[in-house]
């Protein structure tokens, strides 16, 4: 792999989500409150969920997390970012 590629896969990527009108509230007070910008502290909250997911609270009843959780399951990020079957083997 050139230098260049590996330069370009280690750049930040942009996504776009949608979020419910008192988890964008929560997040607009705690980003107050640890002065720093919403962008940023949704980055460091994702980051550490994925570094140390153990330490995830369960989901609240009714969010429908659950189910998703088992829809991906054996699933893995392909190079694209989407998910896909993890092969056997």
């Amino acid at each position: 792999m050139n230098d260049r590629l590996r330069l370009l896969q280690r750049q930040p990527r942009r996504i776009t989500i949608t979020l419910s009108y008192h988890v964008h509230e929560a997040l607009l007070n705690r980003s107050e409150e640890e002065g720093r910008s919403v962008s940023n502290l949704c980055a460091f909250l994702l980051e550490e969920s994925l570094r140390h997911p153990q330490a995830l609270p369960a989901a609240p009843e009714g969010l429908g997390i659950e189910r998703r959780q088992e829809r991906h399951q054996g699933m893995h990020p392909g190079a694209d970012g989407h998910l896909r079957q993890r092969r056997p083997g």
